[in-house]
């Protein structure tokens, strides 16, 4: 069910993909959600959540899973996964919000002297 960016950077997702995404979302409520793509194909899904000691002794942290707007959401994924062949697109969570989304670009180059210790 891999999500699909095409060479063209032009993206083609899978909405089941994207509404699971928002799912996710709204189940962290501070952390951060990690899509690695490879051959311009999302191939793994991480989650981390982080945990003051202080909220772990509230009533489940109170969060509030109307705080994404959904399309917006979608529309920075779709943008921050354009094009991206090698990579990660991190969304980072506070408090129940999304606040940042960090894109990561892994170039690869087989014809560079030295990559296994020649020339070194």
């Amino acid at each position: 069910m891999g999500l699909v960016v095409r060479r063209t950077s032009t993206t083609v997702v899978d909405n089941s993909f994207l509404e699971a995404l928002i799912e996710l979302l709204k189940r962290t409520f501070h952390g951060q959600v990690t899509l690695i793509t490879q051959n311009y194909r999302v191939v793994q899904v991480e989650r981390r959540e982080n945990f003051n000691p202080e909220e772990l002794q509230e009533e489940f942290l109170g969060l509030n899973l109307d705080t994404f707007n959904a399309r917006t959401v979608k529309d920075k994924v779709i943008q921050a996964l354009k094009g991206l062949e090698f990579g990660q697109v991190v969304l980072l969570i506070k408090k129940g919000r999304l606040v940042q989304i960090e894109r990561h670009l892994k170039e690869r180059f087989s014809d560079l002297q030295g990559l296994g210790g020649d020339g070194i």
